[in-house]
């Protein structure tokens, strides 16, 4: 069951149905719906990545692995005891921005490397692709 929880109508739904629920001690799975990360935050975090990966001479895939686990535990799930890095496709929208607002500034302090904002890499969208096209 979809419900919208910011109109008036489906909180009563959902009250209504959690209430069945539980006078049958039923099972459930409950689970905020979160807006997924967009198409042009996940095109600008590969381009910070490529830019990351030619100034210290890794691989994007490398890259990747190596900001995610500098990150820490906003990158990292646990599963049967064994710890994994997430997918940033696994990400919203809001943890998305977190994650490229830091990346940004450890890149800058870590790294030297300056990553341009997302206005100006939609400014500049032709010429950094253009210059990360080697590092993917």
């Amino acid at each position: 069951m979809l419900l919208n929880l910011q109109k008036d109508f489906d909180k009563q739904r959902a009250t209504t149905y959690i209430g069945k629920l539980m006078d049958n001690n039923a099972k459930i799975e409950l689970k905020e719906i979160k807006p997924k990360r967009s198409l042009s935050q996940n095109s600008y975090l590969h381009v910070c990545f490529s830019l990351v990966a030619l100034e210290i001479g890794y691989s994007l895939q490398e890259v990747k692995t190596v900001l995610k686990r500098q990150y820490g535990e906003g990158m990292i799930y646990e599963k049967n005891g064994e710890k994994f890095l997430k997918s940033t496709s696994d990400l919203d929208s809001l943890e998305m921005t977190h994650f490229i607002d830091w990346l940004r500034s450890f890149s800058l302090d870590q790294f030297g490397c300056y990553i341009p904002t997302s206005e100006e890499y939609k400014l500049n969208q032709f010429e950094l692709q253009q210059q990360t096209q080697y590092a993917r």
